[in-house]
């Protein structure tokens, strides 16, 4: 857990690196997006992903923890638009995320592992590696 979240953690410094030098908000936003994944990773422990999609993650997160109020579904919908715009594909075709996009979806991922890290240590989950 304590791996994933300091994954997640480097995506978002990494993320808001690329946003600062204006690198392309296409690829700040798949760093934001895996910060996230990397969330759920440790919320449910996963080392190898093996045969999920990170659909049935997202999926799995919404029953788990979104419809039992342990987290807003707000993140949630942050969580699908990122997705929705990281896997349609990296083609010219994709829309560009706006910075408004990018700026929310910043502080929702650095919300999302703040909470994240509280709600495994508050519910006695101990942080291993």
């Amino acid at each position: 857990m304590i791996e994933r979240l300091r994954q997640a953690n480097e995506s978002v410094k990494e993320g808001e690196l690329l946003y600062r030098e204006n690198i392309g908000n296409k690829i700040v936003l798949a760093k934001l997006y895996h910060a996230m994944m990397y969330c759920l990773f440790a919320l449910f422990d996963i080392r190898d992903i093996g045969s999920l999609t990170h659909s049935d993650i997202i999926e799995r997160f919404e029953k788990e923890y979104i419809q039992k109020g342990i987290f807003k579904g707000r993140l949630l919908n942050i969580i699908r638009r990122a997705y929705d715009l990281t896997h349609e594909c990296d083609c010219e075709h994709m829309p560009v995320p706006t910075d408004e996009e990018i700026e929310l979806t910043m502080q929702a991922a650095k919300e999302f592992i703040r909470k994240v890290e509280a709600y495994l240590r508050q519910s006695g989950m101990h942080m291993k590696a």
